[in-house]
């Protein structure tokens, strides 16, 4: 079995029914396993062969799925490339992947030119669609010369075969190319079916960028095996996408927490009807426990929260009918996965004690691509160690307490920068805030804490440091508080804490 034989499943067992919608364009399953067969033979005709790779820097857009499904049932390995990447971030990805093909929209002409320049093992490059500004055939109009009918193939694509390489952010160091088998998606399909009963009758609007683990993995796939239909759109406006929910009646949204946040800022936000909504889901970052609370109160909507990485797609889910009662949880481990938190020695720690989370099930990834040394490091003992810490209450349910890395150590006391953090977002006046290590000739660390305050809203350092007496340890409270118009950020929209880190201490 392949991923490749969704689609082909799909138009063989329903084919009228509606697979995707992208502006005016719909397709039915028959319609778009057509399109995917057709992109498989213009790969093929390229010179792809299996276990080759097929590089994207694209928007949202069918073709980008066409490409993900057309790789799948032939063999080859997707790449897709964060466009919002710089050249050279890209130039070192695509050097250490060696893709024999990339595929871009015509928004990244300028990026393409520069690297044609310096990413010579890149055979062919195709521009999505028409494009007068460059003169590379454009991959829609070249596949749809191409038959319709299902391609056949002299090797196989198994169950564990690679399907995709999707490089980490790097927030600590050069980004690492987790290598993504068929298997790990179609587990991470059944994931999302057995805890949020995923079905049919699911529209999903897929407004995360598609080259990330999160939009790919839960808006996408696990509504194309449930046999629902997905809806693509861009997040440039925030009003119209709240009107796009009502209007498509779409029930499912998977977004990372910083478009949530938008969305409830926007004008229409009283007036907006969200009553047709399943649930939402959030990724990429922490979500802030009053942004899930406003929700709740003001539209209704429950949110399933969930912890997953790039390198083993979800691996907790906290259930719909807690998400109210455990806010700030990400829930219990997913069926088939197995879970320990565990100190430096490798010892399992008790409830309520603080470890770092090891994880092990199909839906880990394979391996880092031409990284033997770090993949090896990762995996000890058969278990992956995801250098997250974590701590479970007396329930069971698991709270992440924030990175190993990020881990302060004041005095010899073991401070977490999640736990300030949160304790910081709930104070009204707080939209969101991070936490990280100051240095100090007494007590080698002491907490730091940046803060970005909700508009028209104010208060001064003295008045939230004093807030925080009797929410956390006052060895936990900042020693200093720095207010901030916005954050550095990834392209996940994670808190670039590195570079609040370097503020305070240049050396690093």
């Amino acid at each position: 079995m392949n991923l490749g034989e969704w689609t082909y499943k799909r138009a063989l067992t329903y084919p009228d029914r509606p697979f995707l919608k992208q502006g005016n364009l719909a397709y039915n399953n028959r319609q778009f396993d057509e399109r995917v067969n057709q992109m498989a033979y213009a790969l093929i005709k390229l010179g792809v062969k299996k276990g080759e790779r097929v590089a994207t820097l694209m928007v949202n857009s069918s073709e980008f799925l066409e490409i993900f499904f057309a790789c799948a049932k032939t063999g080859m390995i997707i790449l897709p490339l964060n466009f919002r990447l710089v050249v050279p971030e890209l130039e070192y990805i695509i050097n250490d992947c060696t893709p024999s093909v990339l595929i871009y929209s015509s928004d990244f002409i300028e990026k393409v030119e520069q690297l044609k320049t310096t990413s010579g093992k890149i055979k062919h490059f195709l521009k999505h669609k028409k494009d007068p500004l460059s003169d590379d055939p454009s991959i829609v109009e070249f596949a749809s010369s191409f038959s319709k009918t299902e391609p056949v193939l002299k090797k196989e694509t198994k169950f564990k075969d690679p399907l995709l390489i999707m490089y980490t952010s790097g927030t600590t160091g050069d980004p690492k190319g987790a290598v993504l088998s068929h298997e790990n998606f179609f587990f991470g399909a059944i994931h999302s079916m057995m805890s949020y009963g995923i079905n049919t009758t699911y529209k999903s609007l897929v407004i995360a960028p598609l080259f990330h683990i999160g939009a790919l993995a839960a808006s996408a796939t696990p509504i194309i095996y449930a046999g629902g239909s997905l809806v693509i759109e861009s997040f440039d406006n925030p009003s119209e996408i709240s009107d796009l929910i009502f209007k498509e009646k779409i029930n499912y949204v998977f977004a990372v927490p910083v478009m949530y946040e938008m969305m409830a800022k926007t004008p229409r936000w009283q007036k907006v009807d969200f009553s047709h909504i399943h649930f939402f889901i959030s990724g990429g970052a922490s979500m802030p426990v009053p942004l899930i609370r406003k929700y709740q109160k003001e539209k209704g909507v429950r949110f399933a929260q969930a912890y997953a990485m790039t390198e083993t797609l979800r691996l907790t889910t906290l259930d719909l009918e807690d998400s109210e009662r455990k806010a700030g949880s990400v829930g219990k481990e997913v069926f088939h996965i197995l879970m320990r938190i565990v100190d430096d020695d490798g010892n399992d720690v008790p409830s309520g004690e603080p470890g770092e989370i090891i994880v092990k099930g199909p839906t880990i990834f394979l391996k880092y691509w031409n990284k033997p040394e770090e993949t090896e490091n990762a995996f000890q003992g058969g278990w992956f160690h995801t250098g997250d810490m974590g701590k479970r209450d007396e329930e069971g349910f698991l709270y992440i307490v924030g990175r190993k890395i990020d881990l302060i150590i004041s005095s010899g006391e073991n401070i977490y920068s999640l736990e300030v953090e949160r304790s910081i977002e709930s104070i009204p006046q707080v939209a969101e805030a991070a936490a990280v290590a100051m240095p100090d000739p007494k007590r080698g660390e002491v907490v730091a804490a940046f803060v970005l305050l909700n508009k028209e809203d104010s208060i001064s350092e003295n008045e939230l440091i004093e807030d925080l007496h009797g929410k956390i340890a006052h060895f936990k409270i900042p020693k200093k508080v720095f207010f901030v118009k916005d954050f550095p950020r990834n392209s996940a929209g994670k808190i670039l804490k590195k570079k609040l880190r370097a503020q305070l201490n240049p050396s690093l």
